[in-house]
């Protein structure tokens, strides 16, 4: 099952994932448009968790397709883990670092598990899976037994258990939208569970505190919301359709092309010896953003003519 307002949400954020990768890598400011910095908080920090928050939708509607059968729901579960498993190989492998090492693409496939097992229990659990990394972290935190996060991308694998409620709550979202409901008690009690924990830890990614997941969650979900009402404005449904809902029916395939055709090609170049920051100015910096996220569409489509020109070679073949 296919919802619009899903694809675009995902859309938007590979658009906000292609601006906060490219920008980082041209220009040195201004400071509030970096992110991944040690004790503090940017805006590109969230973009992350917008994806998580969209898997953990989309989790629930492949969960209430597949687990009326447990076996197939086992299986398609182990191949979705593997598949992601072996891209992030892959990746790792592409820009030189050692594999299996943690990033986004093997982070969406360690939290996917979890969550794909609560869904198979009755929603009490899911909130019980959103309370208790944050209870566990501050814990942690009193008895100074936090691991140093810093010490690898995204805090590696000891970090990943705290991502969990983001993607948990997108679960929730995604059941609140299948179902029909007003997902403003779920806004209210993650707003109530931001303030509490905002008192409590900074909100720093770097350190996955448990704020910083309470906010992003927070902020995933009044995204996802007002997406949801803008593309049902006429004059943007074209739009919507053509470029972010197109973009998001393969989140994967962008974030392969990202490392393609932007980081790899910036890994040969600093490996040459060339600045990996060129020290654009900041319009032009967001000037070439733009023209990266149009060629990024591009690809796509192509990809997309040649993958249909094959299917229908292959049906005359066999015909």
């Amino acid at each position: 099952m296919r919802l619009r307002q899903i694809d675009a949400f995902r859309g938007f954020a590979i658009v906000l994932m292609a601006f906060f990768t490219l920008y980082a890598l041209l220009s040195e400011g201004p400071d509030f448009l970096l992110h991944n910095q040690p004790d503090s908080l940017h805006a590109g920090d969230f973009v992350l968790p917008l994806f998580l928050f969209a898997s953990g939708m989309s989790l629930f509607f492949f969960a209430q397709k597949r687990k009326s059968n447990i076996r197939d729901y086992a299986l398609d579960s182990i191949e979705r883990f593997g598949k992601l498993v072996l891209i992030s190989f892959f990746l790792m492998l592409l820009v030189g670092n050692a594999p299996f090492t943690m990033d986004e693409v093997m982070l969406i496939a360690l939290l996917s598990l979890p969550a794909l097992i609560l869904a198979l229990l009755p929603e009490l659990f899911t909130y019980a899976g959103i309370l208790l990394p944050p209870t566990l972290y501050l814990f942690l935190l009193s008895t100074n037994s936090l691991p140093d996060f810093n010490a690898a991308y995204l805090g590696g694998y000891p970090a990943a258990i705290f991502y969990l409620p983001v993607m948990l709550f997108g679960f929730l979202a995604g059941r609140a939208v299948s179902e029909k409901k007003s997902i403003l008690p779920l806004i209210a009690s993650m707003l109530l569970l931001s303030v509490l924990l905002l008192t409590l830890v900074p909100p720093y990614k770097m350190e996955a505190s448990p704020s910083f997941m309470a906010l992003a969650s927070l902020l995933s979900i009044i995204l996802y919301a007002c997406i949801e009402r803008i593309i049902r404005i006429p004059s943007i449904q074209p739009v919507s359709a053509l470029f972010f809902e197109y973009l998001g029916r393969n989140p994967i395939r962008y974030w392969v092309l990202m490392f393609l055709l932007l980081v790899i090609p910036v890994r040969i170049y600093t490996l040459f010896g060339g600045q990996p920051t060129a020290g654009l100015a900041p319009a032009q910096a967001v000037l070439v953003v733009i023209a990266f996220s149009m060629l990024l569409f591009m690809v796509s489509k192509l990809m997309d003519k040649g993958i249909g020109f094959v299917e229908r070679v292959s049906k005359k073949t066999k015909t």
